[in-house]
């Protein structure tokens, strides 16, 4: 918290002085985010725990809305995938149920780099029960959820959608487990920040739709 004080000089007028940490206005300068007593100043914590879980069921489906806004920033892993916080849920479908599965991943992104890095990007993906939603984007041309663009401090809200067709046939019911995942498309991306996370998942029972 900054403190203001008022100086009496000797010439009648007064001098302000502005007195904080050093820590909070170097993180001021670089990120304008973390500005103030808002969450987005949590910037060291290594996982997101103030997700909140929203779901609905009924005959017809389920719906579940996963979201917080507390940020985090995913380091480059030297190319593997790291699940997303506030993205994973599970849910169950009954023996014999036919569905679609429709997922919505939204969130605040800046992938970071520095200038030569650009052209890169970061990437995400929506797994259920280990398996990539249509439409898969493999390489060469994987999901570019955000690109570098000039190193970091270059936010933009990205979103995400995929889905699935899903049949239980085992005894007791079916239990699926969905997560968004994240990676860096290259070594010089040095990471992504994500922030604003809202998921949802759309379970409609049902067997395909006739053409």
């Amino acid at each position: 918290m900054r403190i203001i004080r008022s100086l009496a000089v000797s010439t009648g007028t007064s001098l302000l002085l502005i007195l904080g940490s050093a820590g909070f206005v170097a993180a001021e300068q670089t990120n304008p985010q973390t500005a103030g007593l808002d969450v987005k100043a949590q910037l060291g914590v290594a996982q997101v725990t103030d997700c909140k879980r929203q779901s609905a069921a009924n005959g017809a489906g389920q719906d579940i809305f996963l979201s917080t806004a507390t940020p985090r920033t995913y380091a480059n892993a030297s190319g593997a995938w790291q699940d997303v916080d506030c993205t994973g849920t599970t849910f169950r479908i009954a023996n014999g149920a036919r569905a679609l599965v429709v997922s919505n991943f939204n969130a605040e992104a800046d992938c970071n780099g520095t200038s030569s890095t650009n052209g890169q990007w970061c990437q995400t993906r929506a797994l259920l029960n280990g398996a990539e939603g249509a439409p898969v984007a493999a390489e060469p041309s994987s999901f570019a959820f955000d690109s570098v663009a000039g190193g970091s401090l270059n936010w933009q809200a990205h979103s995400m959608a995929r889905a699935w067709e899903v049949r239980c046939g085992t005894e007791g019911g079916c239990q699926y487990k969905f997560t968004v995942q994240t990676r860096m498309h290259d070594a010089s991306v040095t990471g992504m920040w994500i922030d604003e996370v809202a998921t949802q998942l759309h379970i409609t029972y049902g067997a395909p739709a006739s053409l």
